[in-house]
């Protein structure tokens, strides 16, 4: 579904700026704002005006289940299984998008599968078991868009069980992502592996994973280095 910006909107039915505000302002033509305060219009609420009328179809739940690596594929295939009977349970029509990638990945195809068909006004809601499936970080950013689209997001779970494994190995692509940037910069060369192994930090992924459940006492480097790239109060990770 097309998203119109008002001076595009007004010349799509033939008036003025100002007499699609009044339009808009008086409930004749549907609209909406986004986080800056900017008008929008659905090209389905133009085209209602105008009197065109579409064949109406109907939108679907989309159930996006993920993990972070192909060792915890069995884990995925029952995250899909208990999504299905809790959509089956509440006669939604739905289609499966799974994916076998990391939550701070954004490249992954799965979840720009399921932007697009927002996008394209095929969507109602959006299934989950819980919020770290759709993203590690900037959950509330793809939140605020659903919401706009008049979309939403169902969450079966409102608590991830046993996620210190997935959020170590994240914390671990950071602090290498970290690293490499951090020793290119101070040597003042350039590798054509631009990832640093992680006995090169000092910090291994098994450290990490130690950290993350409290078993082990974070140093003041370590900490730093993961409060300021995750943007975080350090009492958020490390409250004792």
């Amino acid at each position: 579904m097309k998203i119109y910006k008002i001076t595009e909107a007004s010349t799509y039915i033939g008036v003025s700026i100002n007499t699609l505000k009044t339009l808009a302002n008086n409930n004749k033509i549907n609209s909406f704002k986004t986080t800056g305060s900017h008008r929008r219009f659905r090209q389905d609420d133009l085209d209602s005006y105008m009197g065109i009328k579409k064949e109406t179809q109907e939108k679907l739940t989309v159930i996006y289940a993920r993990c972070s690596t192909a060792k915890q594929k069995e884990n995925l295939e029952r995250q899909k299984d208990r999504l299905r009977k809790y959509a089956e349970n509440k006669n939604y029509k739905y289609i499966l998008i799974d994916e076998i990638a990391s939550g701070i990945n954004e490249k992954r195809k799965g979840i720009h599968k399921l932007i697009k068909l927002c996008f394209e006004g095929k969507v109602k809601r959006v299934l989950i078991e819980y919020k770290d499936r759709l993203a590690r970080f900037g959950y509330e950013y793809l939140d605020a868009i659903f919401k706009n689209l008049e979309i939403t997001i169902e969450i079966i779970e409102t608590k991830e069980k046993k996620y210190e494994e997935e959020l170590a190995e994240d914390i671990m692509k950071i602090l290498t992502c970290y690293s490499a940037r951090y020793y290119g910069a101070r040597g003042g060369r350039k590798k054509k592996n631009n990832t640093i192994e992680s006995n090169d930090t000092g910090v291994d992924s098994a450290r990490i994973s130690r950290i993350i459940r409290g078993w082990e006492k974070p140093t003041e480097e370590i900490k730093d280095i993961i409060t300021k790239y995750l943007k975080v109060e350090e009492k958020e990770i490390f409250d004792d």
